[in-house]
């Protein structure tokens, strides 16, 4: 099997949205800093601050742009790799039983697909991950296509 590549319908979204959400929080941050120095009203911060601060937001911002559009889950013959923000998950196939689309497990929010192994454990495939109202309903459909694939994908690796 040639190698694939499935990414959640919501990576661009995502990655377009990190720097600017980054460079309002820069600026709700240089508005809520004070800088007095003596028991007068309290001044805002120098314009210069505000530039190299802001500034600072909106390199983070892109930077996590960059990781989000990084991520993607790689299918091949040995198995999946989840390639996430931070971390890489491999997950090869004589684990897998099934997959599913549920609401990810610890904090994270929305949907995305799970593969449910053999032993009863189910391991979240971040980097599919969807929301059901933003940017649009129809990526949780997206996500059960997901499912086809992967399950077609891994009847053909066995027959392999």
């Amino acid at each position: 099997m040639r190698g694939m590549h499935i990414a959640s319908p919501e990576r661009w979204w995502r990655a377009a949205s990190a720097p600017v959400i980054a460079c309002v929080v820069g600026w709700i941050i240089c508005g809520s800093v004070r800088a007095g120095v003596r028991s007068a009203a309290p001044r805002g911060l120098a314009w210069e601050t505000q530039a190299i601060l802001i500034g600072g937001c909106v390199v983070i911002g892109l930077w996590l742009a960059v990781l989000t559009s990084r991520t993607h889950l790689a299918v091949s013959d040995e198995g999946l790799t989840d390639y996430r923000i931070f971390r890489v998950v491999r997950v090869p196939w004589h684990l897998i039983d099934r997959f599913e689309v549920s609401h990810p497990q610890d904090l994270w929010g929305g949907y995305c697909v799970s593969a449910a192994c053999r032993d009863g454990t189910t391991i979240d495939l971040m980097s599919t991950r969807a929301y059901s109202r933003l940017p649009s309903g129809r990526h949780v459909d997206e996500l059960h296509r997901i499912c086809w694939t992967l399950e077609e994908a891994g009847r053909r690796s066995q027959r392999a």
